[in-house]
């Protein structure tokens, strides 16, 4: 929130109000600001991360679909190189 006062505002508002008390709403308003951009984030980042292991699941499943069509040994090392993701990942989401 942003608030564009000319100095004769700013001195007519301080002189009505507290200070203590206008110093104590504007730290209230940052922190409810501070704490709504947090829930954003963390909501977006959960949206990024969902997105990203659909996608590497998707992949994974070409890829043994590939190795089944052609006859060969499903391992991990093998997923991985045909699915196009790391052996790690390969390994979070598939049980042999």
């Amino acid at each position: 929130m942003r608030l564009t006062l000319n100095e004769e505002e700013i001195l007519y508002i301080l002189s009505k109000i507290e200070k203590k008390e206008l110093i104590k709403k504007i730290r209230h308003q940052l922190e409810a600001d501070q704490a709504r951009d947090k829930t954003k984030k963390l909501k977006s980042a959960d949206k990024a991360t969902k997105i990203r292991t659909q996608r590497a699941k998707i992949k994974i499943q070409n890829g043994m679909n590939l190795l089944r069509m052609e006859n060969q040994e499903l391992t991990y090392y093998a997923i991985a190189k045909y699915s196009g993701v790391s052996y790690a990942t390969v390994k979070k989401y598939v049980k042999l």
